[in-house]
């Protein structure tokens, strides 16, 4: 028989072996520490529709280089995150919806997790200020001769407007122009021009964070005004009397644009002829051998009427007992629109 002789194993192997043991490597080395950065916004305040930006101000880590460090910046209103890609150091962001929203910014080396500094982390957004409203907005209008409609004026008057020097307020009105809103007013007056039609202006603040979203003002509506205004006197006691005549009353309504004005011509007459009355020297004027084009543009007398419906005429002097008294009044709406020139009242002075 062949004998067969073994060496000893070393006694560690040996041991390692008993132990389950199967191979050596180099010891594991210890994580180091997370990464750090520092980031800054450039707003805390925007108005919806605008934007943020967000600087990276310092970056580091102990072992990783910078374009290895992983940043992962997200914008606190459901968005997608953005991953920052190597050598970025700004990056942007619009918010749609009002809300505050807190950005925050995770860091990682590959081994360990850090979170950037950014103080403050957060950004109220609110919807953009400001009441936008007319003077009216139901307006009327008129025609020409060949039915088309004539362009009346509105009065744009909004209010609460942003005040600060870098925002400026666009208005966009509806009828394919825009123009700019005064600057740096809370309130302002803004007349512009439209057609027949309803029209929604938008306004929309723009600063250093961009344009806000714009915001729809309350509709306008210009209609064309196709009824005619109606005029009435209102008689004194004593019709009869000469005195109750020294003023001329009545009212005057309209359903669309509203009453302006009344017209008004005032005659008298007997054996001695007819006359006009002149409002503006007070006297009278006989119209034997006289055409309405020779008269004095004063024989009319323009009377507003007030906001209640009623109207007055300028005093009228010179009657007297025993003369026919006619008087022929005419309203006129806010867009040129008359009562019947057939309308007037005569009654005879008995004292």
């Amino acid at each position: 028989m062949k004998l067969v002789y073994r060496r000893a194993l070393p006694t560690l192997f040996a041991t390692a072996l008993t132990v389950g043991v199967v191979g050596l490597g180099a010891p594991a080395l210890a994580a180091g520490a997370a990464p750090t950065g520092s980031y800054k916004l450039d707003s805390n305040a925007i108005w919806t529709g605008q934007t943020v930006t967000l600087t990276e101000t310092a970056l580091e880590d102990d072992d990783v280089e910078n374009p290895a460090i992983e940043r992962v910046i997200s914008w606190g209103d459901g968005s997608p995150a953005t991953t920052a890609t190597p050598g970025e150091t700004s990056w942007t962001h619009t918010y749609e919806a009002a809300a505050t929203r807190t950005v925050s910014v995770a860091l990682n080396d590959g081994t360990v997790a850090g979170a950037g500094t950014l103080a403050p982390a957060t950004v109220a957004v609110t919807t953009p200020p400001g009441t936008l409203g007319w003077q009216r907005n139901k307006l009327f209008t008129s025609t020409d001769g060949d039915g088309v409609p004539y362009l009346t004026e509105a009065i744009f008057t909004p209010k609460d407007l942003p005040t600060t020097d870098d925002t400026l307020a666009w208005t966009t009105w509806g009828d394919g122009e825009f123009s700019l809103l005064k600057e740096q007013a809370s309130s302002t007056t803004v007349p512009h021009w439209f057609g027949t039609g309803t029209f929604t202006p938008r306004v929309q603040y723009e600063n250093g964070q961009g344009k806000a979203t714009a915001r729809a003002a309350s509709p306008l509506k210009v209609s064309v005004d196709k009824t005619a205004p109606k005029v009435s006197l209102k008689l004194p006691a004593s019709p009869g009397k000469a005195g109750s005549w020294s003023t001329v009353r009545g009212s005057a309504s309209d359903s669309e644009s509203g009453p302006d004005v009344v017209s008004l011509v005032v005659y008298k007459w007997n054996n001695g002829g007819d006359y006009v009355y002149n409002f503006g020297t007070k006297k009278w004027i006989k119209l034997t051998g006289r055409s309405w084009d020779e008269l004095p543009a004063s024989v009319e007398n323009l009377a507003p009427v007030a906001a209640n419906g009623t109207w007055a005429s300028k005093p009228i002097a010179g009657l007297a007992k025993g003369w026919h008294f006619e008087i022929w009044p005419i309203a006129i709406d806010k867009v040129g629109n008359f009562s019947s020139t057939e309308y007037f009242f005569p009654v005879f002075l008995s004292s």
